[in-house]
């Protein structure tokens, strides 16, 4: 559900209120903030930002291909709790109409994951030991089921916020490069398993860290996206990305040479994903208290060896 480096934005707005930015950003600069203000706000994100990638280098977990790929997208998957609308999602502040198509995309893009991992189970071949058949086949089918009931979650969420999942639905260019990414290695005959899990933990794991940084900053009783937090910090939802984490290095033992391109480009394009959800001009204003609890949630834990996995 990503390739620039430490820190980028997505909105001119951070950039002060140059009209040649706005431009170049299809967005209307807020002037409510001074550039002295905003400068401020930035530096402060982006040391937040450093301690997270020092604490991503400083990990001890076993070493597995999982982990290791981990550690070589940090700087990619860092972006994603600063994006405008992860930001606008723990301040409860996004627009009704703005969840509604995040939930319509991303249903069609769990229904795309859920074939992908059907696929793959078909690819668990006999070259492998009988053991490891049975262990891929059967945790790729309990990958599959928990997607199915992600997707009914979904299909309550777009009841509750009027989100268009029937005939007239259309699907953003993040969401067609996502699925089409997803289903071209899926099909691809010449891929393994392997390679396809590969190109889906991306998702398991930073929706799982993201669910856990938002909680951990502190989600308001009122904030109408608190569901959705819960949904993603929840222990389910770590176990399962746990499960996909496993997979993929048992099915590794000797690594995996494409392993790595698939799984920086489906982190690329998760964080393409969330940058393609509209959010309001003045997010910077609407986000600022959350945003500053979640800097100061980094500030201390993130800074213990492994903490961003906890």
């Amino acid at each position: 559900k990503m390739r620039r480096v430490a820190y980028a934005t997505r909105s001119g707005a951070w950039h002060g209120c140059d009209s040649t930015l706005c431009a170049q950003s299809q967005r209307c600069c807020s002037c409510a903030h001074s550039s002295a203000a905003i400068a401020q706000s930035q530096l402060k994100t982006m040391r937040a930002v450093q301690r997270w990638s020092l604490a991503l280098l400083l990990k001890t977990a076993a070493a597995g291909l999982a982990s290791e790929l981990w550690r070589e997208n940090s700087a990619t998957a860092q972006q994603s709790p600063w994006d405008p609308f992860v930001l606008g999602l723990g301040a409860g502040t996004l627009k009704k109409e703005t969840f509604a198509t995040y939930v319509a995309q991303d249903a069609a893009f769990l229904k795309s994951f859920a074939d992908a991992y059907k696929r793959a189970e078909r690819k668990c071949g006999e070259e492998e030991a009988p053991p490891l058949q049975a262990r891929c086949r059967g945790d790729l089918r309990e990958l599959r089921d928990a997607v199915e009931e992600e997707l009914k979650l979904h299909s309550g969420y777009a009841k509750k916020w009027g989100a268009d999942l029937g005939k007239d639905f259309k699907p953003l260019k993040a969401t067609i490069d996502y699925t089409s990414f997803l289903e071209k290695i899926s099909r691809d005959p010449t891929a393994s398993a392997a390679e396809v899990v590969a190109a889906m933990v991306p998702c398991m794991t930073l929706y799982a860290i993201l669910g856990k940084r938002l909680e951990k900053a502190g989600i308001e009783d009122d904030n109408p996206y608190r569901e959705w937090v819960e949904t993603y910090s929840s222990d389910e939802f770590w176990e399962a990305k746990e499960q996909a984490e496993g997979l993929l290095d048992v099915l590794t033992p000797h690594g995996c040479e494409r392993c790595g391109d698939l799984y920086a480009e489906a982190m690329r394009l998760e964080h393409s994903f969330f940058a393609a959800q509209d959010v309001a001009p003045d997010w910077i204003r609407l986000t600022s208290s959350f945003r500053a609890r979640l800097e100061a949630s980094l500030s201390g834990a993130s800074l213990r060896a492994g903490a961003e996995m906890e």
